[in-house]
């Protein structure tokens, strides 16, 4: 009975410091509320316990199914994420009860020497070990690296790193409640397949990450090389159009002091009006060459509103090349107070601009395919000063599987088309980073657009979905 009691004392240390790595990892603060998880922790420790009295070898991944599962159904954040933080929290976790074995090595030394009594040296050892988890595990999460938690978006391949280091540990761990390895070849293997296929899932997800970095990088140096071949030609351009203007200029310096002089002379020397005829015409014709010029050069100079920011007007200037490409009409509105605040909130523009881009092309993509598609992009201020960006279209309205599924896995109709569904997937992710809230609004008010997307830069995060089908 005593050794049932110090065991579920070990395996509920290891829940509680794999519960408090999963909140320190994930940047959750610490509640009042979480002192539940103490008492999940000696629950999960107890059934564990009893339920792999006769399989010891399942240990170790009931302890990793049970923690993520768990973090998983109590903050309700993405399943993928809390898997692989949940992961990394138990990888930590068993480390340090490693370390906290190795330590402790001196100190049982002193206890196998100083204590006989069997049970009362199986107890302080127990205790020791347990102890040095906690301490272990408090001190590892005040380190930088870990202390300021995993950010998804800014991942510089040490997430994947951990979480691989992380799934050996817990194999690793498998092998130690493995008192035969001979005698348990079928458990064994089927161990190495699942922990071999998991970190099949971590390379295949690295890659997937990585192609769609480089899609965004690709697709940022041609949206900046576009807009650098359209100043060079705007350059062009004006040079010729301010070498015009010079010429006209010069030459009206000289001819309209002369006109006036010629004028005064006139008003001044003869009453008889006809002598005016000739010389109203040629200034007539001057000022209608004046006037051609001048509308000429309006005609020709960039209509785009803008926003004082290099990044975002190459995103302007590329979305709406790219609907013209597609015959469809674009128009851009930007509230000039909008655009500090924005960029305020989203400090990383690179994210401002994969939002802008990701949303504006699945806008150009709904509607390329119909008669008369257009797309308004709008940057805006909420009345509680909050900067957001609405997206408008006429195309078809959202799939139901795309709503059920959207931000929890990657889903697309666009596949012939090169879609994956991974830019909505790292909408929500921005979302998540930012706080920031998204609503989809599908109740057209007017026949000019199907629906609205609006992300706003409130601090709420809060989703809504907003229609009128009955099915949905």
């Amino acid at each position: 009975m005593i050794i049932d009691i110090l065991t579920i004392t070990k395996n509920t240390v290891l829940f509680i410091g794999s519960f408090y790595g999963y909140l320190k990892l994930s940047k959750i603060k610490l509640r009042l509320l979480n002192l539940l998880d103490l008492l999940v922790a000696v629950i999960f420790a107890t059934g564990l316990y009893y339920a792999t009295k006769q399989i010891r070898l399942l240990v170790p991944i009931g302890f990793l199914m049970l923690t993520c599962l768990y973090c998983l159904a109590r903050h309700r954040r993405a399943a993928m994420n809390t898997f692989i933080i949940g992961t990394i929290s138990c990888g930590i976790t068993i480390i340090m009860l490693a370390v906290a074995g190795i330590v402790s090595i001196p100190l049982e030394y002193l206890v196998f020497t100083l204590i006989t009594n069997e049970t009362v040296r199986n107890c302080v050892s127990v205790v020791v070990i347990c102890l040095l988890i906690l301490t272990a595990v408090f001190l590892i999460y005040r380190i930088k690296r870990f202390r300021s938690g995993l950010s998804f978006q800014s991942n510089d391949g040490s997430i994947e790193l951990l979480l691989l280091i992380s799934i050996l540990s817990v194999f690793l761990f498998t092998l130690f409640y493995t008192s035969n390895v001979s005698s348990s070849p079928f458990e064994i293997i089927i161990l190495s397949i699942i922990f071999c296929g998991l970190g099949f899932i971590v390379l295949w997800k690295k890659h997937v990450t990585n192609s769609y970095t480089k899609m965004i990088y690709k697709r940022n140096e041609d949206l900046y090389a576009q807009r650098i071949e359209e100043y060079e030609k705007e350059r062009g351009e004006l040079l010729n159009q301010s070498a015009e203007l010079s010429k006209i200029i010069h030459r009206d310096n000289k001819l309209i002091p002369a006109l006036a002089e010629a004028v005064q002379k006139l008003i001044a020397a003869s009453p008889d009006k006809k002598d005016y005829k000739d010389l109203l015409v040629q200034i007539e014709k001057l000022s209608a060459e004046r006037k051609e010029v001048i509308n000429d050069y309006q005609a020709k100079s960039d209509t785009l509103p803008k926003t004082n920011n290099t990044a975002l007007d190459a995103v302007i200037h590329f979305l709406h090349n790219k609907a013209l490409q597609n015959g469809i009409s674009a128009e851009f509105i930007v509230e000039a107070e909008a655009i500090p605040p924005l960029l305020d909130c989203v400090k990383d523009h690179t994210d401002l601009n994969t939002v802008l881009c990701d949303l504006g092309e699945n806008a150009i993509i709904a509607t390329k395919n119909i008669s008369g598609g257009k797309i308004r992009i709008a940057f805006e201020v909420d009345g509680a000063n909050a900067p957001s960006i609405s997206f408008y279209d006429n195309g078809a309205k959202f799939d139901e599987k795309v709503l059920a599924n959207m931000g929890k896995k990657r889903i697309t109709t666009h596949k012939s088309e090169g879609g994956s569904g991974i830019g909505l997937m790292t909408l929500f992710e921005i979302l998540h980073k930012y706080n920031a809230s998204y609503c989809l609004d599908e109740r057209s008010d007017n026949g000019e657009y199907t629906k609205q997307i609006k992300i706003s830069f409130d601090n709420l995060h809060n989703i809504s979905i907003l229609n009128a089908r009955e099915n949905i």
